[in-house]
């Protein structure tokens, strides 16, 4: 079932175009919406914590911890990360100039059955190297988009076998802190949240979550609440105008909703 939804979206694709380019950061290629990025060292777009597409990470090197809300883990060689849309997750790199990745980042497609991380560790990673050689060779254009698109299906395969014993499970009880107020926030950020009523309903001063916020998630309280809110947003604007849904996100004026929208996805609400 799940293959064959992805198969019915290839087929059913209008275009078959191709954008490659090279920088300092990465060997791109992104074909209808399904972006396969090699990276070395610090990419542009690392800074996204919360985003609106699914993700495949393939951890090749350089000394770095992955962060999310219900775990934090050190990152080994080889290592394939499933990461939904709209889940938090961070990447804390010590090791900036070895730090190497592919990331596949795709549309939704109803391949996962459940929106949570999955963590891989012995999962067989001869299709993810043979795609970062697809990317850094000088092959024809087309035949690397053909070679990709077949790899990604293939891959999908796999994982939909393997992703049932990889669930991670909730880490952050250990710290009830930060368990708590994940779960609060979770079920309030559409409402007027401000920090101080944050940590009375946690009992603590707003320095101390602040702080602990911060320390076990990678993400300052602040910041979390506003990707929350406006991947939520994003979703909103799939059916209503921007003028109509701001207040339904947790946003008392427009113009403050405008302003973080364009800062966190570069551009207008109006241009969703």
């Amino acid at each position: 079932m799940y293959i064959r939804n992805i198969v019915n979206f290839v087929a059913n694709s209008a275009n078959y175009g191709i954008l490659y380019a090279m920088n300092t950061f990465e060997n791109k290629l992104t074909v209808n919406n399904i972006t396969f990025r090699y990276a070395k060292g610090k990419s542009l777009v690392d800074g996204n914590e919360i985003h609106p597409y699914n993700e495949i990470l393939y951890y090749m090197g350089g000394e770095a911890t992955f962060l999310s809300e219900k775990f934090r883990e050190k990152l080994e060689t080889g290592t394939l990360l499933i990461i939904p849309e709209e889940t938090y997750h961070q990447f804390e790199i010590k090791d900036q100039e070895n730090y190497k990745r592919l990331v596949i980042n795709f549309p939704d497609m109803q391949i996962f059955r459940k929106n949570e991380i999955l963590l891989l560790k012995n999962t067989d990673t001869s299709l993810l190297e043979k795609m970062c050689k697809t990317l850094k060779s000088d092959i024809n254009k087309k035949s690397a988009e053909v070679y990709l698109y077949g790899a990604f299906l293939m891959l999908i395969a796999q994982l939909d076998m393997e992703a049932p014993e990889s669930e991670i499970s909730n880490q952050r009880k250990e710290n009830e802190l930060i368990s708590r107020c994940i779960e609060y926030i979770d079920k309030n950020f559409t409402k007027n949240i401000s920090a101080d009523s944050l940590a009375e309903k946690m009992n603590v001063s707003p320095s101390t979550l602040f702080h602990c916020f911060k320390k076990e998630l990678g993400i300052s309280l602040y910041k979390y609440i506003t990707e929350k809110r406006l991947i939520y947003a994003n979703k909103l604007l799939e059916k209503e105008k921007p003028t109509k849904i701001y207040m339904q996100c947790g946003y008392k004026d427009y113009p403050t909703f405008y302003k973080a929208y364009i800062k966190m996805f570069g551009k207008s609400p109006s241009k969703h």
